[in-house]
């Protein structure tokens, strides 16, 4: 069976776009030419409804939301859950194809700048296009994403209310109040309201498709969305009950929705025809249903499972069902269609709502050179070729020859001017040598990728100096009565070092648990070495090739060095000038770029800042994937200052990063740890490499966690010291960052280095770190921040660095 013989007996509603062509095209014209003026009368003549602007306030975004039904909420919620996974593993990574030495070709995926998505209104609204549609262009990465969907007069002239809060839930910020043809012309040209897109998706009725047809070209555009189909391959296995309950489904979506039923059982068609009648006849939309199962509707004969797999491939469904033996063998073998559901207990229902595949499938028969929407829609490969002087020579002569054959000799001159004839060139073996004249060669040595090459390694200086405030450590070592149970606990462990450890720690996990509290059980809490450790592993699952991470810096050094080393895109955010961050400005920030994950510090390293739960709060609510708040030095908050832990149960995207290594005084045992949903924890598991975590250092921890009480007694000492420091600086004139850390930010010096110097000068340690004119130093003994206090002043008063501005 072949499309060709089977081309007019499968039944098909035709989508005959030559019609509406002739109506919108005015229409599109009308609106490139007047702009807002135009859609604001078409959308009164055509939806009755006369808007000044076709931007819905975000006021009735926020509303929308609040008032959105709870079961409604919870189901949007879950179905984008199930979503954004399937859609952020089709992201392609970059690569590079080394063709030989000294050329190669970098391929680069970027995401469009901004897309616009059109949302059907008609007479049921369909809020689960806005998540198939914005999900797949957030995860691509695009900065700015506008939705338009008609106006309704049940509405207050704005789209329908569940379209508006399904936007609002997204942290989609731009809707228009507009329909049809001129929306998309409106996408395509832009308007006064609306900024022109780069890219326009999402189904329509025939003027949008239309609309879709006429403007490519001018804007990129999805799969035109005709009416929509079902085929079902079913054999003797298959419930007629199922069955028929499937076509019923597909039918109510229109009169001209197609439904076709593949077998090789008569019986089995026979009695999914008695179900059909049944189901029909009980059917909400009962004249709907029986118009489309009466107009291009059909159960197909054939002699045997290959015949039905060749019957569906030349009709290329918008979606087709196996419900036979072996469905997912059959499923393999499936050539054309949108989307395959396998099995009796996966029903194109699931699809459209909650399989976390697309719903945005092509139709009419596309499915045979057309794929559904995806990530892909909104991105573009751009190859970037890079070519050394010796390698455009080897390929010189194949250029001449192809110029000479397609008569282009200015091809063949714009390379002979670089590598002329019998020109003698050094050979290189480097893969992006450059070939400007004068280019130093690359030197001999480890092949490093470009993208470290030249760079420096994290560490704060390790000098020798009777004083060292520059690394945050908590200057009290362990009590010796620890020290002794650390030892005996480390002796325990030594005698059973020839077996690896609890791969997963768990006894440490949980007593990290019970120390957090806010009832977190260890199947919640996570260890690892280090809090860096912690975060290298967060960067793999979650971040990587193709995908980005916010900060707002000053901030940890370590985050943006991570997220280089994991391939993972670092996107500079802007602290506020007090070192804060305003909701409303970070929650912008997240929308604007929509990262993968967003990391807040809290108390900030190098600043001391902490952040109220608030902001912590909001960019949750707004941030598209995880949320990571690093606590390292929570211990030391002033009171009532909060932890992102309280938030845990409410956001299972949230992570909150500790480390033992500040507060418990434990920096030489390289303990860090993290609590989140124990989602957040398997995912990890996918990266952490085996046996992690040592059987001493697991021990060394639970020996601390076991005198928490003793170990933390020192940080009131510490926190009021710090206190005490920060009113001596200001106290000589100096500005000092208000800080819940175990360090101050002071300055600012017109030469911090200066001042460095001259401290270290005084045999006192800092760091230089954080804003140009700051320096940063650790709290240390009593004895220490006196040296300290005695150093600095000496140095400001001998005029041995810059002046304090």
């Amino acid at each position: 069976m072949t499309r060709e013989k089977l081309a007019g007996v499968l039944p098909r509603a035709a989508l005959d776009t030559g019609v509406a062509m002739a109506r919108i095209r005015p229409v599109c014209e009308d609106v490139r030419e007047r702009g807002a003026a135009a859609v604001r009368e078409y959308t009164a003549r055509f939806d009755g409804i006369d808007l000044p602007s076709s931007r819905v306030p975000a006021q009735a975004l926020a509303n929308a939301l609040a008032g959105l039904d709870p079961k409604l909420r919870a189901a949007l919620e879950e179905m984008a859950r199930r979503v954004r996974p399937v859609h952020e593993a089709q992201r392609p990574a970059g690569h590079v194809t080394r063709i030989g030495a000294g050329a190669q070709v970098t391929e680069r995926y970027i995401p469009v700048d901004r897309a616009g998505v059109y949302v059907p209104g008609g007479l049921v609204p369909l809020p689960s296009s806005v998540i198939m549609n914005v999900i797949p262009a957030q995860v691509a990465g695009v900065r700015r994403i506008a939705v338009a969907s008609p106006p309704r007069a049940d509405s207050g002239g704005l789209p329908n209310p569940a379209i508006l809060a399904a936007c609002a839930l997204l942290g989609i910020d731009e809707v228009h109040a507009v329909g049809g043809a001129q929306a998309v012309a409106m996408f395509a040209y832009g308007t006064a309201d609306c900024a022109p897109v780069d890219v326009v998706t999402g189904p329509g009725n025939a003027y949008v498709t239309a609309a879709k047809r006429l403007l490519a070209g001018t804007v990129g555009v999805d799969a035109e969305a005709g009416p929509t189909e079902i085929a079902i391959i079913a054999d003797h296995t298959a419930s007629p009950r199922f069955l028929a309950a499937d076509l019923v489904a597909q039918a109510e979506h229109g009169p001209l929705a197609a439904c076709l039923l593949i077998t090789a059982d008569p019986a089995i068609a026979e009695r999914t025809e008695a179900e059909l009648a049944a189901q029909v006849a009980s059917a909400r939309h009962r004249d709907t249903v029986q118009a489309a199962l009466t107009g291009q509707s059909a159960c197909v004969l054939v002699d045997d499972t290959e015949a039905a797999l060749a019957v569906s491939d030349a009709w290329a469904p918008e979606h087709l069902e196996i419900q036979a033996e072996d469905a997912a063998g059959l499923a393999a073998r499936v050539r054309n269609a949108g989307a395959v559901f396998v099995g009796p207990y996966a029903p194109v229902s699931l699809g459209d709502y909650l399989a976390g595949s697309n719903h945005v499938l092509p139709t009419g028969g596309t499915a045979r050179h057309t794929a559904g929407l995806s990530v892909l829609a909104f991105l573009r490969g751009i190859h970037v070729v890079e070519c050394s002087a010796a390698a455009l020579a080897a390929a010189a002569p194949h250029i001449d020859a192809l110029g000479a054959a397609e008569d282009l000799a200015a091809h063949v001159a714009a390379v002979r001017v670089r590598v002329p004839h019998g020109q003698r060139l050094p050979e290189d073996g480097g893969g992006s040598a450059s070939a400007r004249p004068g280019a130093r060669q690359p030197a001999t040595g480890p092949p490093i990728r470009p993208d470290l090459a030249g760079r420096s390694p994290y560490g704060a200086p390790q000098l020798d100096v009777p004083v060292r405030l520059n690394t945050n450590e908590n200057p009290y070592p362990p009590p010796p009565a620890l020290v002794r149970e650390i030892a005996d606990a480390v002796a325990a462990a030594a005698g059973s070092l020839n077996r690896y450890p609890d791969r997963d720690a768990m006894a440490l996990r949980a007593d990290l648990a019970a120390y957090l509290g806010h009832g977190l059980t260890a199947p919640q809490v996570w260890a690892a070495n280090g809090s860096n450790e912690i975060i290298q592993q967060l960067l793999q699952v979650f971040g990587g090739p193709g995908r980005s991470a916010l900060g707002f810096e000053p901030s940890y050094a370590m985050h943006p060095l991570i997220a280089r080393a994991t391939g993972t895109g670092w996107i500079r955010g802007a602290r506020d000038a007090d070192f804060g961050l305003d909701a409303g400005r970070t929650v912008a920030a997240v929308r604007e770029h929509l990262p993968d994950l967003v990391f807040l510090t809290s108390p900030n390293n190098p600043t001391g800042t902490a952040l109220p739960l608030a902001v912590i709060e909001a960019v949750c609510e707004a941030a598209p994937g995880m949320v990571v708040v690093d606590e390292a030095y929570a211990e030391f908050s002033r009171e009532g200052a909060g932890t992102a832990l309280e938030l845990l149960p409410r956001y299972p995207r949230l992570v909150v990063t500790r480390t033992m290594s500040k507060a418990f005084a434990l920096a030489g045992a390289r303990v860090g740890y993290l609590a989140a949903d124990p989602a957040v924890i398997d995912a990890l598991l996918l990266v952490r490499l085996p046996y992690h975590l040592s059987a001493q250092t697991q021990a060394t921890a639970r020996a601390a966690l076991a005198r928490a009480p003793d170990l933390l007694a020192t940080v009131a000492d510490l926190r009021a010291a710090r206190d005490g420091l920060v009113g001596w600086l200001r106290g000589r004139g100096l500005a000092a960052a208000d800080s819940d850390a175990n360090f101050v930010l002071f300055g600012e010096f017109g030469d911090s280095h200066a001042v460095w110097l001259g401290l270290l000068d005084h045999g006192v340690l800092v760091r230089e770190v954080g804003p140009p004119g700051w320096l940063r130093v650790s709290i240390g003994t009593p004895a220490e921040m006196g040296a300290f206090r005695d150093a600095l002043a000496q140095v400001l008063d001998g005029a041995q660095g810059g002046a304090a501005r």
